[in-house]
């Protein structure tokens, strides 16, 4: 399992490692958004991907789901 380097501490309490896992992952992937993404569905992207990526950076994890979220499937072309 992933843990950061150092204690994340918000409001003046270290978070748990999933609780930083979390954080981590969303800000790398709402910066790499500029700010221009819905807090509830980055919300629900977090939950649908921390299982899978316990074992990693959640900040690299971040930059392949956005990478990963800017293709698109091929059209119906008939």
């Amino acid at each position: 399992m992933w843990k950061p380097k150092t204690p994340i501490v918000i409001a003046g309490g270290a978070l748990s490692d999933q609780e930083a896992w979390w954080h981590e992952f969303r800000s790398e992937f709402y910066d790499r958004c500029d700010g221009a993404v819905d807090r509830e569905w980055l919300d629900m992207l977090t939950f649908a991907l921390y299982p899978l990526n316990t074992d990693r950076d959640p900040r690299r994890a971040a930059e392949v789901a956005f990478v990963t979220l800017r293709f698109e499937f091929p059209g119906d072309e008939s």
